[in-house]
């Protein structure tokens, strides 16, 4: 909600039908923990039908009890087939109000909203027991709104001490906006974006949709006496001795949290959301801790630090957040990600909530890592074509890097690397990228070369690729074989299919060269066809704009294969399951 606008970006399922059956604390319970996963100032505001037919009176009674949704909820029918679109009513004093709306792009949210990061270690030291550690954690809650934090901006010299506008910041006036503050942040976040491609709005230069702007706070401790001891100088020390064995919990709390607030808020309202959402990550926290208790059959348990991750899926319109316990594997952890599928009905086809698909943001990468998704921004050029590209995130893997020089013969190899690497981001494989050498090393296991094999700069084909995905992976793919580079062009079809249902990117090697195919642009009509390739010979450095005016990676026509070479393409098969 932002100048008495409510901006709906998203939808879920709820998460439980058997909730109904509960009180309605519990219900209300049940509910804000859900609640827990998104960025702070993101709330349930209301409820959505498919139905043909209005809201019934007996729905609108419930409204009533419904006290964990809002004061006012919103009403969306939406009837299928109904060319007049949705109808929105606010539920006001029992009655039902007519609601006005504008339908707005994702792009068009993502540039008016500007996205908080804080991240901080807190020390926690208590009795390794379920009541202790929920009380430890209330105790730091309760310090925190108290105000005996101060957050700081760490690109400038501002600092949050408070909610006031009178004397709550240092380094700028009480009446700066958000966006401001990002302006002297340097943040219009082309530094924190996951992606390459920009879009311009209203003149100024605007983050896509994953990139949405990014401002990273630190949280700095006051050096004063505890706020919460009303006159700590009247109060003598009093020590409750309790002789007895128990076990010591004693670790440091790693938070990381997101809100999502409006460019044009006040800077210090940002103080109370990242109270908040402090809060929300201590909470997923705790659940992580007590969970563990709960779940122990030895007094002896070692306790799993838990883990924050932000996810980003691309049919969803805000983070979510989820704390993992760091000793769990992600086998372990599904029936954790498929509740979240629910909540936010997402499809149970492929995952979203796999350690691997969090986002990554661009102060978290390592320096001199490869390029992401450096396709992005590239415009297609066939005139009245359907594009149909790879889904999801992969890195671009090319001649020389890793401090290997393979050159001539190793272009194949980088191709199967940017292929694991997208089986990797998607969070379908925990595997690190394989070396040249595990890759030949592969193939020798499997029978498929000599030992002699290993340490040569022989080449690979689609095949060869075919067999380390299924040997490394566990993934299946279609050989694709054409007698020329001139047959390709009949492809168009049978690869805009492949993008649109596995998504994944498909090694073509002809001759004694090699690429991967990224999409198609495809005019079934007049048979015009583009090819989206990703070309591994490049040898230069980690410059987006040379590869991608130099045409490194770039749209190209049927004309660009060899009209005499034989081609084999490799097309892996995605995995189902969240």
């Amino acid at each position: 909600m932002h100048d008495d606008t409510l901006f709906v970006v998203g939808l879920g399922f709820d998460l439980n039908e058997e909730c109904n059956s509960l009180s309605l604390d519990d219900q209300e319970r049940c509910i804000s923990q859900s609640k827990l996963h998104f960025p702070t100032e993101v709330d349930v505001c209301g409820f959505v039908t498919f139905t043909d037919s209005y809201f019934t009176p007996e729905f609108l009674e419930g409204l009533e009890q419904n006290v964990h949704i809002t004061d006012n909820p919103l009403l969306l029918l939406y009837q299928l087939g109904n060319l007049t679109g949705i109808k929105a009513q606010l539920y006001v004093h029992e009655n039902l109000k007519d609601a006005t709306y504008e339908v707005v792009s994702e792009t068009d949210i993502w540039t008016q909203f500007v996205h908080v990061r804080l991240q901080t270690r807190l020390p926690l030291t208590c009795e390794l027991q379920a009541d202790a550690i929920s009380e430890t954690l209330v105790m730091l809650q309760k310090k925190v709104a108290a105000g005996v934090v101060c957050f700081h901006f760490p690109k400038s010299s501002v600092y949050l001490k408070s909610s006031s506008s009178e004397n709550g910041l240092n380094g700028i006036s009480g009446d700066q906006t958000v966006g401001e503050l990002c302006d002297i942040h340097g943040s219009s976040e082309s530094n924190h974006s996951l992606t390459g491609g920009r879009v311009k709005v209203k003149g100024k230069k605007k983050c896509s949709p994953k990139e949405a702007d990014l401002l990273s706070v630190e949280m700095l401790l006051k050096a004063s006496r505890d706020s919460l001891v009303e006159s700590p100088n009247k109060c003598a020390p009093i020590i409750h001795l309790i002789n007895r064995s128990y076990r010591c919990l004693k670790t440091v709390i790693k938070v990381d949290t997101i809100s999502m607030v409006h460019r044009n808020s006040k800077v210090v309202h940002l103080y109370t959301a990242l109270v908040d959402s402090l809060w929300r990550n201590l909470k997923l926290i705790e659940n992580s801790f007590l969970e563990q208790i709960s779940n122990s059959v030895d007094s002896m348990f070692v306790v799993s630090a838990p883990e924050t991750y932000h996810f980003l899926p691309r049919e969803c319109g805000h983070f979510v957040t989820v704390v993992y316990q760091k000793q769990k594997h992600d086998s372990e952890l599904d029936t954790e990600r498929r509740l979240l599928h629910k909540l936010l009905a997402l499809p149970l086809d492929r995952p979203y909530f796999r350690r691997g698909c969090a986002h990554l943001f661009t102060e978290d990468i390592p320096v001199n890592a490869p390029l992401i998704n450096v396709h992005e921004g590239l415009t297609p050029t066939v005139n009245g074509g359907e594009v149909s590209l790879v889904q999801g995130t992969y890195s671009y893997h090319h001649y020389r890097q890793d401090h290997i020089d393979d050159s001539g013969w190793g272009c194949a190899y980088r191709s199967l690397q940017t292929i694991v690497s997208w089986f990797k981001w998607q969070g379908y494989s925990e595997r690190a990228i394989p070396t040249h050498h595990e890759i030949q090393q592969c193939l020798v296991t499997i029978g498929d070369k000599p030992s002699s094999f290993v340490g040569s700069c022989q080449w690979i084909g689609s095949t060869e690729v075919s067999f380390c995905l299924e040997s490394m992976l566990g993934v299946t793919s279609r050989i694709l074989s054409v007698s020329s580079g001139e047959e390709l062009g009949s492809l168009g079809g049978e690869l805009a299919y492949h993008f649109k249902i596995e998504g994944t990117p498909i090694m073509i090697g002809g001759g004694v060269l090699a690429h991967t195919i990224l999409g198609v642009d495809f005019n079934k009509n007049s048979g015009d066809l583009k090819f989206l390739i990703l070309d591994p010979h490049y040898t230069g450095s980690e410059d987006l704009q040379i590869i991608q005016g130099k045409g490194w990676c770039g749209w190209k026509g049927v004309s660009f294969w060899n009209k005499a070479a034989y081609y084999n393409l490799c097309l892996p098969q995605r995995p189902r399951g969240p």
